[in-house]
């Protein structure tokens, strides 16, 4: 039903619930829920399912009208409708629901051009509405800013898994799920995160999680190199031990986790158990209890008594969203001594930095010292793959001042290729977004040993980077860099190396630390080349 058809029917229908109506409630009930002789339900944002609105419902039902539509508000609209039984509070409603409809139409523009990302930020004159493209930010409208207030308060009115603030003046957090009706095709879930700005005035981020089939188990075509794919199937083939990965927020993790422990509950014939703790749940594991947490009051951790409640399930396998604490990071060692494989992400800048995150984390490092504990680190960006149709030439990068002359030369020398066979974005054309046709990781994985670990606890974090990048046929691990990684992808004509050197590293940082493994980059830029060319043969 459309706002204007909602207003006109409330209107002219009669309140049932009003004192004195033919429905009769109590106060209490009345600060949750309005019954409409037409059908239609008002329900203050997440009562739908409370004991006093069923007992409404149920009371309504028995004096014989039928209820067939539900729409939430906010509570103080539900008071301002009893307050005038004329029906003047139904502006108000159609109100609220006018910017529930405009809201739903941002997000449906935002999922058409597959962002990841919505931001409503509020300022003086204007609020401006962006969104985040293959992780570019561009401009998707403006509004007045009442109506971006508006537009913000409309989606936490119909928000779950909400903090316990609701001022404007605090941080607020909630997701917007399908109990909304504003999600658009092939959005799951809606994550939002206000944040509190000058003036009384502030900013909303929203992120769009994407429909990921439980089928899809592979991660073969993520953008890992065979030896990272090599080094996560070892991972996943375990039962026993701590995985984690780092990455910032929206690098792909969920995605990995996803395909990874699906792939292993088959692999293993479902006859394993799993046992998840997100907040909010956003894997899809038909294969494991699912339970949603978040911070109760007085700043208690709903992880750590999940923590200690999926000790008591039965699980082989558990999944912490995040270890974010002392005690759940500890709650982790533990479980993973006891026998339990576990899987959780932590914020690191590498993949051996979580070690030291782990650290910072409260763990004791005498435990991080045992090679049956810490059995598996993954790091992971995602970088932009360069539409083929509209990339320019560093030739002609660098004579329209997109590229600087110097690190062009560098990087010609570096892969041994001319001026006219390395790429950086081009402007954007009609077979692409932003000059972009999608993303990729760049990663690094480690596959702890006893001695790469002996020497962590040692503190020697330089032989213990020199140990894991040393060739297996050496004596080392054989790892390679997040940096090495997305410069392959550069020389492949994959990624922009103005992207990588912004959201990886610099250039310089490989000259200074990595150049002895130029000839491996060279070697694995002609082997995304060959990768190319017969995925270009096989779509043909």
């Amino acid at each position: 039903m459309s706002t204007d058809i909602l207003k006109q029917s409330i209107s002219s229908a009669e309140l049932l619930t009003r004192p004195n109506g033919p429905v009769q409630i109590a106060d209490s009930q009345r600060r949750q829920v309005a019954l409409f002789s037409n059908g239609v339900a008002i329900i203050t944002t997440g009562d739908r399912w409370s004991a006093d609105v069923k007992m409404a419902l149920s009371t309504a039902t028995r004096r014989g009208y039928e209820i067939k539509e539900f729409h939430e508000v906010e509570p103080t609209v539900l008071m301002d409708l009893y307050a005038d039984e004329t029906g003047g509070a139904t502006e108000a409603i159609a109100l609220e629901l006018d910017r529930q409809v405009d809201l739903s139409e941002i997000l449906a523009k935002a999922a058409a051009e597959r962002a990841s990302d919505v931001h409503i930020r509020v300022l003086k004159r204007y609020a401006e509405i962006r969104i985040r493209v293959f992780g570019r930010a561009k401009d998707l409208g403006f509004r007045e800013p009442d109506e971006g207030m508006a537009l913000i308060k409309a989606a936490f009115a119909v928000a779950s898994d909400q903090s316990g603030a609701t001022s404007d003046l605090s941080f607020q957090q909630g997701a917007l799920t399908s109990k909304s009706n504003l999600l658009p095709n092939k959005v799951e879930m809606v994550r939002l995160q206000y944040s509190p700005t000058s003036d009384g005035r502030g900013a909303l981020v929203m992120r769009l999680k994407y429909e990921a089939p439980a089928n899809e188990i592979e991660i073969d075509h993520l953008g890992y190199n065979a030896q990272q794919i090599s080094d996560i199937a070892t991972m996943r083939r375990r039962t026993n031990g701590m995985y984690i990965l780092a990455g910032k927020v929206s690098s792909g993790k969920s995605t990995t986790l996803q395909r990874v422990l699906n792939k292993m509950f088959i692999d293993k014939l479902r006859e394993i158990t799993m046992y998840t703790i997100e907040e909010p749940v956003e894997l899809d594991l038909p294969g494991a209890i699912q339970v949603p947490v978040r911070s109760g009051q007085n700043g208690v951790d709903g992880f750590t008594e999940a923590m200690k409640a999926s000790l008591r399930s039965d699980p082989n396998v558990i999944v912490m969203g995040e270890t974010r604490s002392s005690e759940t990071s500890n709650l982790a060692i533990q479980a993973v001594m006891t026998g339990h494989a576990l899987w959780t992400t932590v914020h690191a800048g590498s993949a051996l930095g979580i070690l030291d995150r782990m650290i910072d984390l409260g763990v004791p490092a005498w435990k991080l010292q045992d090679p049956q504990v810490i059995r598996g680190l993954v790091y992971q960006r995602l970088a932009g793959v360069m539409c083929e149709h509209c990339r320019i030439t560093f030739r002609e990068a660098v004579a329209k001042g997109q590229l600087d002359k110097e690190l062009a030369k560098k990087l010609i020398n570096v892969f041994k290729k001319g001026a006219d066979d390395l790429y950086v974005r081009g402007p954007g054309c009609d077979h692409c977004k932003l000059g972009l046709s999608g993303r990729t990781v760049v990663a690094e994985t480690v596959l702890t040993d006893p001695k790469l670990l002996e020497l962590f606890a040692r503190g020697e974090r330089i032989q213990m980077r020199e140990y894991w990048m040393r060739p297996v046929d050496e004596g080392g691990l054989g790892g390679l860099p997040v940096l090495h990684h997305a410069l392959s992808k550069v020389g492949a004509g994959l990624c922009d190396i103005n992207e990588v050197e912004e959201e990886v590293d610099l250039f310089s940082a490989y000259e200074r630390d990595f150049m002895f493994l130029q000839e491996r980059l060279r070697s694995d830029v002609a082997v995304l080349e060959q990768e190319q060319e017969m995925k270009k043969r096989l779509e043909k």
